[in-house]
């Protein structure tokens, strides 16, 4: 961003009188609403800071430290009273008035787009910090950035700025939101369409190691035809033999080699033991390749419906930021999806769908598409009664995009887990229910 470009929108900020609301929308990036809903967007980000219109904008997050306590208290709702550059560096001031009980407080919030230094400082009447996005202390730089020091100058430009004038800024505005939001929803997907492939191709690989079901028969009747030989030539085996030579029940010399156990009939307990698992695995060989194959259905489903997703919070929802600082709990056999401070649990197969069935607990919400068969899917309500409408329709927008592909109009019904009746493995009834409509683009 040029100079000249910040002068001309300072100029066309500096004829709005209030600050509606001001709040962090992303780590870096504010979004300032004032009067006719006009919505400005500024991202701090060092490198590649900007200022755009921010009307289609929204929080995927909410942020709790003290910058944005204090960005609340002293903005929201405020006054203007002057928006300005200072000097001929890329620095904004929005200075602002909060009428408050007994007295008016004047706050300056310094937005500073200036490469290393770009910062948002929020500053007293006398030029001391009260709050700052970065905090930068005297081990980094001459100029100390916190609650309670005075704010230093930043050193002066070497060059002279660029000239020019932008003619029209809500053009400007709204044309650098439209790019920022096309190049960040490119990003988004490439990110998440990466990690994806990367996890179809591993569960492919797994499928396509599977052990062939004749193999593990055979491998079964094997081992089995070893623990009869072994048990029939006890008197043969002495404690240090290491292998046995023997006539099988075909009449065919066999050699087995003996596992090291404290006598020989363990060792033909073993092979009967391993007998008995190849032939559970050939049995039950079906189950992990019907897994395998939903598991990699679900993330296909997921890869669909994320390169024709045309939001950021479309994209967010699916894909919501990996949470930290969890307590050890128990192994989750499911996927899971992070909607603010609620998980919803999401079945990716009948078996999964069963778990998340059977592990809810009764005032959890159960979700599940109306007469169509689809994931299960659990809001996580904890000790919470009433959940908030928005978090039921972005639970039920999951549940959606996690079952169907198709565009159109989908019926999601909701329940409390109590109310929901498992008939046959993950065949369900249900009463007391409510239903809700998503739409899927």
């Amino acid at each position: 961003m040029k100079y000249y470009e910040l002068e001309s929108i300072a100029r066309y900020l500096g004829g709005f009188k209030r600050i509606r609301s001001i709040f962090r929308v992303a780590d870096n990036v504010l979004r300032a609403e004032f009067e006719r809903g006009i919505a400005v967007g500024f991202d701090l980000s060092r490198g590649k800071s900007e200022i755009f219109d921010a009307a289609a904008e929204s929080s995927l997050r909410s942020y709790h430290a003290p910058f944005d306590s204090v960005l609340k208290k002293r903005f929201f709702g405020a006054m203007v009273e002057d928006i300005s550059t200072v000097g001929h560096d890329k620095v904004l001031e929005i200075k602002a008035v909060q009428q408050g009980a007994y007295k008016a407080t004047v706050t300056i919030l310094r937005l500073e787009f200036t490469g290393r230094h770009t910062n948002a400082i929020i500053l007293d009447e006398e030029g001391v910090v009260v709050e700052a996005l970065r905090h930068i202390d005297s081990d980094s730089s001459y100029r100390v950035v916190k609650p309670g020091v005075k704010l230093k100058p930043l050193p002066p430009l070497k060059s002279e700025p660029q000239k020019g004038v932008v003619e029209d800024v809500e053009e400007y505005l709204k044309s650098r939101g439209k790019k920022r939001r096309f190049e960040r929803l490119a990003d988004m997907k490439r990110r998440h369409e990466r990690d994806l492939l990367k996890k179809i191709e591993r569960l492919k690989k797994e499928l396509d190691s599977l052990p062939q079901r004749e193999a593990l028969q055979k491998r079964a009747q094997r081992l089995e035809s070893y623990g009869a030989i072994v048990l029939a030539n006890l008197n043969r085996i002495k404690p240090y033999d290491t292998r046995l030579e023997a006539i099988d029940f075909k009449g065919e010399p066999v050699i087995i080699e003996l596992p090291s156990l404290p006598n020989s009939k363990r060792a033909g307990e073993h092979f009967y033991s391993l007998a008995k698992r190849a032939a559970s695995k050939a049995r039950n060989l079906h189950i992990e390749e019907e897994n395998l194959k939903s598991r990699i259905s679900f993330y296909e489903k997921l890869l669909e419906n994320l390169k024709s997703a045309n939001s950021e919070e479309q994209i967010s929802l699916l894909f919501p930021p990996k949470q930290r600082h969890r307590k050890r709990e128990q192994k989750v056999q499911c996927e899971v999806f992070q909607v603010g401070e609620y998980r919803v649990l999401v079945g990716r197969n009948e078996r999964e769908n069963v778990w998340v069935l059977k592990n809810a607990r009764a005032g959890d919400m159960w979700l599940h598409l109306k007469d169509i068969p689809s994931s299960h899917c659990i809001i996580q309500s904890g000790s919470k009664k009433e959940l908030p409408r928005d978090l039921i329709y972005k639970a039920a927008k999951i549940c959606v995009e996690t079952s169907v592909t198709q565009p159109g109009d989908y019926l999601v019904d909701f329940t409390h887990r109590r109310n929901v009746k498992i008939e046959r493995g993950a065949h369900v009834t249900y009463t007391n229910y409510d239903t809700i409509k998503v739409r899927k683009d």
